[in-house]
């Protein structure tokens, strides 16, 4: 009985499709596809619009700007826009990176919860807890986001979104404890977040700025490093 119902029931279903004709099919398509083509570029826009918006101001000023902007030589202790970075309070800390024109609040979370440093994460960018003290021997890691949804409360969401722009020789400034420290870009790579290992190359002081990589997603990591060459006080 159940059987012979369930055919009766798909045989009305047939019936009811019939009324639809090839050129109604193809008309829904048309259409469907059309909506597509509208609606797929909006939401790329309001899921990444930050970094996307990053992206697009940057390749407009880049050929102006980088002019401006040499590497820094090998050998040099300060730059021009090392001499001119001031802090407004002693208690500041902020991380300055004329190349992507990256001026971002530094905070110490006291956690290294990954839920947490989230949270961190909206206030600026994190000096990562279980990294060396910014200006000291060893590898001190600054974690920022390259990318975050519309509905992203913090004023940091695509604040390392150009990571990859800075070249061996750019200039990182970082303010913090009434000090400013110069480092030098030395390199960049591309890594798994599990096989992720800090090592200090050297005796020296390094920073390495890290974010999501590629743009948008959160799958693998890029890590600039860089090499402390130059320590003044406020």
């Amino acid at each position: 009985m159940v059987w012979k119902k369930s055919q009766s029931f798909a045989r009305r279903v047939l019936r009811g499709m019939k009324i639809f004709s090839k050129n109604d099919f193809l008309l829904f398509f048309k259409y469907l596809f059309g909506y597509l083509i509208l609606v797929l570029p909006l939401a790329f826009l309001v899921f990444n619009g930050r970094a996307f918006l990053a992206e697009a101001f940057w390749l407009v000023k880049a050929q102006a700007e980088l002019i401006k902007l040499p590497s820094l030589p090998e050998g040099a202790l300060s730059s021009e826009a090392f001499r001119n970075t001031a802090a407004p309070s002693l208690e500041d800390s902020f991380i300055f990176i004329p190349r992507i024109n990256v001026k971002a609040k530094i905070v110490f979370p006291d956690t290294n919860d990954s839920r947490e440093l989230l949270k961190w994460l909206e206030k600026g960018v994190i000096h990562y807890p279980d990294s060396d003290e910014l200006g000291e021997k060893g590898v001190a890691i600054i974690l920022g986001h390259s990318s975050a949804y519309p509905w992203y409360r913090g004023d940091y969401g695509s604040v390392f979104a150009l990571l990859e722009k800075l070249k061996a020789g750019d200039e990182v400034i970082v303010v913090n404890q009434g000090k400013k420290y110069l480092y030098r870009v030395s390199g960049s790579k591309v890594v798994v977040p599990k096989d992720f290992k800090v090592q200090n190359p050297d005796n020296g002081s390094h920073l390495w700025l890290m974010s999501c990589w590629p743009v948008r997603t959160n799958k693998l990591r890029i890590v600039v490093a860089t090499d402390l060459i130059s320590t003044e006080n406020l």
